[in-house]
């Protein structure tokens, strides 16, 4: 007996004998449904009578108020807990009961993928309004109804709301979303100059135009209590934002533009493009002006030629990302965002320290390969994955199997009955068309009923190809592992980074020391980045360099300089410290060494002491990284459905971009042939 059974028919002997049923709750409503007044209490108290009546023992509650029906399991909070209890063993509960079917789901793949998951664990779901459950045949038919209903519901609404916003931008008036800054709407639904938005425009253009510089026109702002539309004080970005933005520059709004969701053709899906016209804030020749001090400003020209790394994958002490940063010719770190102000003249920096780029992305990377090397650890990923998403890989063969038999039973009583209906149309006489019709009306209610069971079938069959891409997926781990111990000490940066992103890596920094002041030692980096030793120089290996280093109008001796770099890369002292230390200018120290550098001489000197004995480069106190890899991200993006012929694997898509999986709700099922004698 599987385990499934087994969870199954101990429910069905808990009601059949003198236990009690266990209940729990799902209160859902929407942000609309709240507006009409059916909130959270509203469901609770029906729900609770219900539980009540059918004498069940009431232990817990999960709601979840504001959710849209159409959202997956995951995406409801409480609903995604209710899921993660009802995995325990022992199960806490026996039945779960809604107020209403679309409580469960607005469309098929919200709706029936946790109800069948809970039918899996022995758990059935009870529907308050029409009093039944999907424990017996007759209540699952009645769940199909209410969930094609709901789906139905969902469209038309859909459509209608749709159409009316349509309708509205057409006619010049607003059609819902953020009103741009400047403007305001009156009750009709038309755009007028907002007063005080266009006062603070103005001076904005004022500013800028006077001074070319975005930070001075948000500290002016600012200071005069000119702030944002939500009374947040400017930040140069926004106030830039709203000034060169196409609703001040162009006096429009582009309604279901550039950002519209489109149909494979490329046009809109809910409306056609338009253009809605506003009210001018300036006149031509002020915005030619504003036009024209932009476009002078002086612009600083950011270089691309380092790849790093860890850009937008790494997060601070204080939770922001760090960024990727050439602080000096010879230095690059890594900067926390959180350095910069929120707004112009707010002094609210954070104190992170600026983190040595090469060393950092040394030490991620070597944790990376490590892990993707090691199979004991690339089996403890996977069983974590595992874990992690047991509610996905449910196997549905024998759903599928139970539907195939009920549809085939069903086109079996549609024959039986058009057959029946034909015949008896045609000994009353009615014409051959007359019969069929008849047939047709006789064979609706089942044809409908065939229909929500070959939907349902499309649905488990799209469930069980994705349980089939997870366990792909799972198996692909330890050939990712096996690719890893050949390839990965051969990718370049912009591999590595690119490697790095798809594997869905996430550093935080635990710890770190406080970044030690002044110029970085441009000697050092030169061996931290060619990932070598420092020599130690003898006299041999200095009659080795001699002829390299010049000198013979130089008052330094050249020896002495060599060995003072050298030391200073191992022992990371600073360079005015040597300098004294040795009775030696430290700038002329510095001097020196940035002209072997740029000059190559330094490179060409260490390259005749690279068999010498070498002493480990000074590295700054240890910071400690936490470093975590989702390997469901490594081994979908690296597309190995394409290698072994399976089907590809889909990329996740965001909440509101879900659909199901079955495709689009196909329209009435075409007639069949009628079975008249």
């Amino acid at each position: 007996m599987t385990k499934t059974l087994t969870r199954a028919v101990g429910t069905v002997l808990r009601a059949a004998t003198t236990l009690t049923l266990r209940a729990v709750d799902y209160l859902r409503v929407s942000t609309e449904e709240q507006a009409k007044g059916y909130g959270i209490a509203y469901t609770g108290k029906k729900t609770a009578r219900y539980i009540e009546r059918k004498g069940w023992a009431h232990v817990g509650t999960y709601a979840d108020e504001g959710y849209s029906g159409s959202l997956e399991a995951d995406d409801r909070p409480d609903l995604k807990r209710l899921m993660q209890d009802a995995r325990k063993t022992p199960r806490p509960f026996d039945m779960v009961v809604v107020n209403e079917g679309r409580g469960i789901g607005r469309t098929g793949r919200a709706f029936w993928k946790w109800v069948w998951e809970l039918e899996d664990l022995g758990v059935y779901v009870a529907v308050v309004k029409k009093d039944y459950d999907n424990s017996t045949p007759s209540g699952r038919s009645q769940m199909r109804k209410d969930a094609d209903y709901a789906e139905d519901e969902r469209e038309n609404i859909r459509d209608r709301t749709q159409g009316g916003i349509q309708e509205k931008a057409e006619g010049g008036l607003y059609p819902g979303g953020t009103i741009p800054f400047g403007w305001t709407v009156k009750e009709t639904g038309e755009f007028i100059l907002s007063e005080g938005e266009t006062e603070a425009l103005r001076m904005g253009r004022k500013v800028f135009v006077e001074k070319r510089s975005w930070q001075e026109v948000a500290l002016t702002l600012n200071s005069k209590r000119l702030f944002t539309r939500s009374g947040r004080p400017w930040t140069r970005k926004n106030i830039r934002g709203r000034l060169m933005g196409d609703a001040v520059l162009n006096n429009r709004i582009v309604w279901r533009g550039d950002t519209a969701a489109r149909d494979q053709d490329g046009n809109p899906i809910f409306g056609q493009t338009v253009v809605i016209d506003l009210p001018p804030v300036f006149s031509e020749e002020e915005i030619e002006e504003l036009k024209a001090a932009d476009a002078a400003r002086p612009r600083t020209v950011k270089t691309r030629e380092r790849v790093y790394l860890l850009r937008g994958l790494m997060t601070s002490l204080c939770g922001k990302y760090y960024e990727g940063h050439q602080h000096r010719p010879t230095e690059v770190i890594y900067r926390c965002k959180g350095r910069q102000e929120s707004y112009a003249g707010a002094g609210d920096q954070c104190s992170c320290p600026y983190l040595e780029a090469t060393s950092i992305e040394r030490q991620v990377w070597a944790d990376v390969v490590r892990v993707l090397s090691d199979a004991e650890r690339m089996k403890a990923l996977s069983q974590n994955w595992l874990d992690a998403t047991a509610g996905d890989r449910v196997d549905q063969t024998k759903r599928i199997a139970d539907l195939d038999q009920q549809i085939a039973e069903v086109e079996d009583l549609i024959e039986v009955t058009e057959a029946t209906a034909a015949r008896r149309a045609l000994r009353r006489g009615f014409s051959r068309a007359e019969a069929e019709e008849a047939a047709e009306r006789a064979s609706k209610p089942h044809m409908d009923e065939l229909e929500g069971l070959e939907r349902l079938k499309r649905e488990a069959e799209a469930f069980q190809r994705e349980a089939a891409d997870a366990t792909r997926r799972l198996q692909g781990l330890e050939r990712l592992a096996e690719a890893a111990r050949r390839n990965l000490a051969e990718l370049t940066d912009v591999e590595k980074a690119e490697l790095l992103d798809l594997m869905g890596l996430e550093a935080k920094v635990v710890r770190c020391a406080p970044r030690r002041l002044g110029v970085a030692c441009g000697i050092r980096e030169w061996f931290v980045k060619a990932g070598r030793g420092v020599p130690v120089l003898t006299d041999e290996g200095w009659e080795l360099i001699k002829p390299l280093m010049g000198g013979s109008r130089s008052k330094l001796d050249r020896r002495q300089v060599v060995q003072i770099l050298l030391d200073k890369a191992v022992s990371g002292e600073r360079m005015i410290d040597l300098g004294a230390k040795h009775g030696l200018n430290s700038k002329s120290l510095q001097t020196q060494s940035h002209r072997w550098l740029s000059d190559g001489t330094w490179v060409k000197a260490m390259e005749r002491l690279k068999d010498v004995q070498t002493s480990p480069v000074w590295s700054p106190d240890p910071i400690e990284i936490e470093v975590t890899i989702r390997p469901l991200a490594i081994e979908s993006k690296l597309g190995d459905g394409a290698r072994d012929g399976s089907r590809p694997v889909r990329p996740r898509r965001t909440r509101c971009a879900r659909r199901s999986p079955a495709g689009p709700r196909r329209g009435r099922r075409p007639g069949r042939p009628r079975g008249t004698p």
